[in-house]
């Protein structure tokens, strides 16, 4: 060890502080790709990780909840049933979750009674009556997190109710949404969510020693079909599947964002290496062993790795931090902080190590093949013989194999596990390209060729260095390909979602219980809206309809109730006929990835499970639809309104006499909406179709944002990469250039011939870029089509050509800085240089 440590400092040390700018350059490519990992990880991380803090906090001690079909709620005597019929529950209690308004902000609504305190810490601290509460108090007065802003005895209004804050919890309630909430005791929670008797969800506390699956069974059969009983996270899975779009794009985009980081990292750890040949040589010569000298660089390679790791784990964190406050974060009112795991930075620098020992293995091995006389020859003469021709045949095969099976996976595999279809894609493209490399460096030449004197010399450069010149190519390629493969799909992908909801800008304006961002599932309006609405000059039609979300087992869909006149984007997707029968009650319509889930087809019968029980309905056709939550149905809203117990609209379509003032009637619409908020103080919104579309597209570009950020920070990672291979090359070139110069080349010369090698190299990686980046985007297309079942029509993305030009740009004034330094080596030093 001592040996070891001593050889590092002497030799590997003092190599890392003589090339500073390499060293850094390669540093940055190893960090870029660190943060990457960490960003990526880190906001799954903290999503998935809000939900279930908040989850634990409510549910603490419960093993089992018995939770309602719809957002009607459950029965509220379901409790005493189950007191009765259950006598392995310890505790049966109540609880209401809902949203309520307070100062303009969306916060999360809590109620339950003393029996919360059996659940969790944090509930028993806002169900304590301890400090003089009495009666009276709880009968108007909430508890309140300390980030609500609010204060001990101060009034709130809430909708039509005015409630005094009777305890404001300290830090110890953050895990209930990060102090954002308010909680009632049940009978005034009751009132301000709009369930009447009934509550959301009904949490059994086993007794010690209970048999868990017995308590399920019994509870079951007392439950019956009026609810369903499941495992208290099973919020957390449905927050896991809500916004599909969100978490597929991105995770296609990091999947093959971290091979080709993984490759940006193996690249630029074997050129550097392999810039240090002829030192190695020269050691062993002297009677260094190789088994040593490999150690030593396997050392180095590690503790690169650990360095550039750790310092990319804050970059990372601020890079998540970033993009989670560009992420939806799904249910109103709910909070959604940064949160990292403690496995991420641990997992970052881990890959990070992984991949500079297993880059540095591959190019000790090269370097250790040839004899140290040959090492030592100037030039680049051990790297110009060509590679095995079985290894290319070989790596043929394999890169065909895995394109092919890319393909074969989106095809084979239903759902979510066809993104890895996007991360075999980049490995299989990867591995023929290195198949390909020498007609790749046969390319570089003649198009360098073409440069004149200059370029033929640059042409010989590239010849006797073959690798380099394919890792330089390869640099530009990825650069390129991530650009036109990811904002492609991503492009189509917004635009599909516009045309999936055709229909949906047609009304004139929407009253909705939500804001245009979000699905109107709730409150029920007051009828007197739409009362009022149809009396406003200028209106001459309204349509009311809902949407209900319907836990269906552990999963949760979205059912729209549609009147005649509807213009709803369901019913343009299937025949006039199937419409007609739809709004009939004759069945009803599934998206595709509910009939996936429920694994029903066109022609089934179909169970639902309701608050009114059991009910048979033939599922009338499946269509393409976009992806929320497990699927997507639309049905009669009579039929909505009766099994679902859901009297009245969550929104209303209103169409305008022709050559109203849209102004004035808005304007009108939005005083009858105001005067009658929604349960719990929920305002009423009113939005024209125009702005109903145009923010479900924001949505979708939302969802990519972080995406593109990821792009970005790949093709970042490559201009470094490019700008480290580019000086590289000039520095194993010291003495040829020197020579040169010696023999009365300019310096315009040596600068020209550095460029028009650049120049070479990023007009074959464009190419190279623009055929990789095409297939990319057709995949990702298909892999985007099958995880969020709906059509994704391709359509090449124009502006994708900025990403050739930017790329080919980045090699170009990538190689500035090495031509100037070319240009400016003493030519003295240069010619001795070994």
């Amino acid at each position: 060890m001592r040996a070891f440590l001593t050889r590092l400092r002497v030799l590997g040390l003092r190599d890392l502080t003589a090339h500073k700018l390499r060293v850094i350059t390669s540093l940055v490519v190893v960090l870029v790709s660190s943060a990457l990992l960490v960003a990526v990880l880190s906001v799954y991380g903290s999503i998935t990780a809000s939900v279930r803090d908040f989850a634990t906090a409510v549910s603490g001690e419960a093993t089992l909840e018995v939770a309602a079909i719809a957002d009607t709620g459950v029965d509220g005597e379901i409790a005493g049933e189950l007191r009765r019929g259950v006598p392995q529950a310890k505790a049966v209690v109540p609880v209401v979750r809902g949203t309520v308004t307070v100062d303009g902000e969306p916060t999360v609504l809590l109620g339950s009674d003393y029996r919360a305190s059996s659940l969790s810490p944090q509930l028993g601290d806002a169900v304590a009556t301890d400090g003089g509460l009495t009666l009276d108090d709880l009968r108007d007065g909430i508890v309140v997190g300390d980030a609500t802003g609010l204060h001990e005895g101060q009034p709130v209004r809430i909708g039509d109710r005015t409630v005094r804050v009777i305890r404001v919890l300290d830090e110890r309630a953050d895990r209930l949404n990060g102090g954002r909430f308010v909680f009632a005791y049940l009978p005034l929670a009751q009132e301000l969510a709009g369930l009447g008797d009934a509550v959301d969800s009904l949490l059994l506390v086993p007794r010690p020693g209970a048999d868990e699956a017995d308590m399920r069974a019994a509870a079951e059969k007392v439950v019956g079909n009026r609810a369903t009983v499941v495992d208290p996270d099973f919020r957390v899975r449905q927050a896991q599947v809500a916004g599909s779009v969100v978490r597929d794009s991105t995770l296609l985009v990091s999947m093959v964002s971290l091979v080709i980081a993984a490759f940006l990292v193996f690249n630029t750890m074997n050129m550097a290496v392999a810039s240090r040949r002829r030192s190695l040589a020269m050691i062993r010569a002297l009677g260094g062993r190789r088994r040593h000298l490999a150690t030593d660089l396997l050392g180095e390679a590690a503790v690169f790795g650990i360095v550039g790791g750790v310092l990319g784990v804050p970059v990372g964190i601020l890079a998540g931090r970033w993009a989670l406050g560009r992420v939806p974060s799904g249910d109103a009112g709910m909070q959604v902080s940064f949160s990292l795991p403690a496995y991420v930075p641990l997992v970052a620098i881990a890959a990070a190590v992984v991949a500079c020992v297993a880059a540095t293995s591959l190019a000790a091995k090269a370097v250790f093949s040839v004899t140290p006389v040959e090492a030592m020859a100037p030039g680049q003469i051990a790297d110009a013989a060509p590679l095995p021709r079985r290894l290319l045949s070989v790596c043929g095969v394999l890169g065909v194999g895995g394109l092919l099976a890319s393909w074969l996976i989106v095809w084979a595999v239903d759902g979510r596990p066809a993104i890895l279809a996007g991360a075999v894609y980049a490995v299989g493209g990867l591995v023929l390209c290195f198949a390909l490399s020498p007609l790749l460096v046969a390319g570089v030449r003649v198009a360098a060729g073409w440069f004149g004197g200059p370029g033929r010399l640059a042409a010989v450069n590239a010849e006797r260095a073959p690798r380099r010149a394919w890792a330089t190519v390869m640099t530009v390629a990825v650069a390129v390909a991530v650009g036109i493969g990811i904002s492609g799909a991503l492009n189509n992908l917004v635009g599909s979602i516009s045309g999936s909801l055709d229909g949906l800008a047609d009304p004139d304006l929407y009253v909705s219980s939500q804001n245009a961002e979000s699905i109107p599932s709730g409150p029920v309006l007051s009828p007197e809206i739409e009362r009022e609405v149809r009396r406003v000059p200028g209106v001459r039609r309204v349509v009311g309809g809902q949407w209900a979300r319907v836990n269906l087992g552990d999963a949760r869909a979205l059912i729209q109730g549609l009147e005649p006149g509807s213009a709803a984007p369901f019913l343009r997707k299937t025949s006039p006929e199937t419409a007609r029968a739809t709004l009939a009650g004759d069945g009803v319509l599934l998206s595709h990835t509910l009939a996936r889930v429920l694994d029903v087809h066109t022609g089934d019968s179909l169970r639902l499970a309701t608050p009114t029980g059991p009910h048979e309905v033939r599922v009338l056709d499946t269509v393409n639809y976009v992806s929320m939550d497990s699927g997507v149905a639309a049905m009669s809203v009579d039929l909505l309104r009766e099994w679902f117990e859901r009297p009245g609209d969550t929104y209303l379509q209103v169409d305008l006499d022709p050559g109203a003032d849209p102004g004035a009637v808005a304007r009108a619409v939005t005083a009858v909406a105001d005067a009658h908020p929604g349960a719990g103080g929920a305002p009423v919104h009113v939005y024209t179709g125009a702005q109903a579309l145009a923010a479900t597209q924001k949505a979708a570009e939302q969802s990519g944002g972080f995406t593109v950020a990821i792009q970005w920070i790949v093709s970042a990672a490559a201009a470094i990469a490019l700008l480290n291979t580019l000086l590289l090359s000039v520095l194993e070139r010291r003495r040829e250039i020197g020579v040169l110069r010696s023999m009365g080349a300019s310096r315009r010369f040596v600068t020209r011939m550095v460029l028009a090698e650049a120049a070479a190299i990023a007009g074959v990686g464009a190419v190279v870029g623009i055929v990789m980046g095409t297939g990319l985007h057709l995949l990702a297309d298909a892999i985007l089509a099958e995880t969020t079942a709906i059509e994704i029509v391709y359509s090449p993305l124009w502006s994708s050509a900025w990403y050739v030009a930017v790329s080919a740009g980045l090699c170009l004034v990538g190689a500035v800085a090495p031509a100037m330094r070319a240009a400016r080596l003493n030519i003295s030093e240069s010619v001795s240089s070994e």
